[in-house]
């Protein structure tokens, strides 16, 4: 396969990505994100900070400030599992950090799967300089 064919930005098999396309897919996907939101709120989930991209694809990201490591852990194992999103990864980052994403699919509003989203979480190592009160 060419470059051409697998490039989802431009000129592929089918033609180019045209801008109603991507504004096509942002809308569906923010769409998405409107249901889901409204589902968290109800089962009381911490809100993430939440990105859409030009294709619809929408990444949570737990937010770090004001969080312990375990309170993080927890916000995103709790995201990932209300989402059901199976594809959970673990991958060393830098300066100890480790870093976590569940990816997979949510519902749109008829309850068909099909908005690919990524949930994920930046664990810090807990900063040795730190003076206790």
């Amino acid at each position: 396969m060419t470059a051409a064919m697998t490039d989802q930005s431009g000129s592929g098999l089918f033609g180019p990505v045209t801008d109603n396309e991507r504004r096509r897919w942002q809308i569906q996907g923010h769409a998405a994100l409107a249901t889901v939101l409204q589902r968290a709120s109800a089962a009381g989930l911490t809100p993430l900070h939440w990105t859409l991209s030009d294709t619809g694809h929408l990444r949570g990201t737990v937010p770090v400030l004001d969080h312990t490591a375990e309170d993080v852990t927890a916000i995103y194992v709790a995201w990932a599992g209300f989402l059901d999103l199976a594809t959970r990864r673990t991958a060393p980052g830098d300066h100890g950090t480790v870093h976590l994403s569940a990816i997979g699919d949510i519902p749109d509003r008829t309850g068909r799967l099909g908005h690919p989203v990524v949930i994920s979480a930046d664990l810090r190592p807990a900063d040795d300089t730190e003076q206790e009160s």
